[in-house]
């Protein structure tokens, strides 16, 4: 099926802000400089900083948060929430855009951390963890790309990949790049928010607004667990394979023969390739964190539990900088196919290494250190890691 890539509107979020608060240069680092400021039009600005706040979390995820945590007159109507703007605060690094996973909410990013046994619990959340880097609150943003009953973990099957969440989120870097005047921002996104992020930056042909984009779980060569569930099953599309009618529509169904062909999941087949996206976009620096067999959503089943873990690992390709493993405690007991994790967040689909170490959630909420150094330093490879190993948060690995 071929696919072609869409002129994107302007959105009136982003309309208003064209003016921008402060203009800004961008240097060769992607490290922004303030030029000029200019008043903001049709907008009212906050007093104060307004920092993003998770009220209470579960090691997982945020279960008790302020939807709308927008501030400094920053404001984006699109989608259902999220994070970002403060007022007499200047912008001096990339502005960084998260974008978080199925049933989840943006303010899981300053979810709570998780202590291996053995090691040091990590001391900030991914959010504080760019905080506390010197990274201001009109630097990072966060959207609900999902509504409030999409968030539900009880029918995250239900959630697939469509272009309705595309526009959401390829309007929000918009937004960001308008209120802060910066020409790109860096990604940093977490399971099926890093495949819905591709598919939006595909869709728009908006590659060229990202600078650096961090994978944190992504399913880029599908789901096993989904050659259980089916490539149309009406119960669960969020396993569904490439939509006939429409090629932008998709699930985690991993590419398999027809009538199974999903071309998003597979390595080499078509430019929109979730696994290729780094060969096919070589202007941006490209990171993954994994789980390996720790994942309990990669390695829920028994189909192909030797290489599940490494769904999210990027095609090779020279911007490929850095792909570690940060699994640890137990391997997922690959016995059921029940990806959508009934009972979450009291029992952990099959478990594995959420439940005593990092596994899929853990993943996200651990690495903050390691983000960090993607974003502001030349690392690569395992030295990406060296503030994780440094401070013994954990086991890490270079892949």
């Amino acid at each position: 099926m071929s696919l072609i890539k869409h002129a994107r509107r302007i959105p009136a979020a982003a309309a208003a802000l064209i003016s921008g608060a402060i203009v800004m240069a961008v240097t060769a680092l992607g490290s922004v400089a303030p030029a000029v400021t200019l008043a903001v039009v049709g907008l009212t600005a906050s007093p104060g900083a307004q920092a993003l706040t998770c009220s209470s979390s579960n090691a997982l995820r945020c279960t008790s948060y302020t939807e709308n945590q927008f501030a400094g007159g920053f404001s984006f109507s699109e989608g259902y929430g999220g994070f970002g703007g403060a007022s007499n605060c200047s912008v001096t690094h990339t502005p960084v855009v998260f974008i978080q996973g199925n049933a989840d909410n943006a303010a899981s990013w300053a979810a709570s951390t998780y202590q291996v046994s053995g090691y040091n619990k990590p001391a900030a959340s991914t959010y504080q963890a760019f905080k506390n880097a010197g990274y201001k609150d009109c630097e990072l943003f966060g959207v609900n790309y999902l509504d409030s009953s999409e968030r539900n973990s009880s029918v995250a099957q239900y959630n697939y990949h469509k272009e309705s969440k595309y526009q959401i989120i390829a309007d929000f870097i918009s937004a960001v790049k308008s209120y802060t005047g910066a020409s790109k921002v860096d990604i940093v996104s977490h399971s099926m928010g890093v495949t819905m992020t591709i598919a939006a930056l595909d869709y728009y042909g908006e590659w060229g607004s990202v600078r650096r984009f961090v994978n944190i779980a992504g399913g880029l060569h599908g789901l096993d667990s989904c050659l259980w569930v089916g490539y149309g099953n009406p119960y669960a599309p969020t396993c569904g394979s490439q939509n006939w009618y429409d090629g932008w529509i998709f699930g985690f169904y991993p590419d398999s023969a027809y009538p199974g062909i999903n071309p998003w999941t597979a390595d080499h087949s078509t430019w929109y390739s979730l696994p290729s996206a780094a060969y096919e976009n070589s202007g941006v620096r490209f990171y993954t964190i994994d789980g390996g067999t720790h994942d309990e959503v990669m390695c829920a089943t028994t189909s192909d539990y030797s290489t599940c873990g490494n769904s999210p690992l990027f095609r090779s390709a020279s911007n490929v900088i850095s792909q570690l493993n940060v699994g640890a405690g137990s391997d997922t007991q690959a016995v059921n196919w029940d990806w959508a994790n009934n009972g979450y967040p009291a029992y952990p689909n099959v478990y594995g290494g959420d439940s005593n170490g990092v596994g899929h959630f853990h993943e996200k909420n651990n690495t903050g250190s390691i983000v960090v150094e993607m974003l502001t330093t030349s690392c690569s490879g395992i030295g990406c890691a060296s503030t994780y190993q440094n401070d013994n948060y954990g086991p890490v690995s270079a892949q």
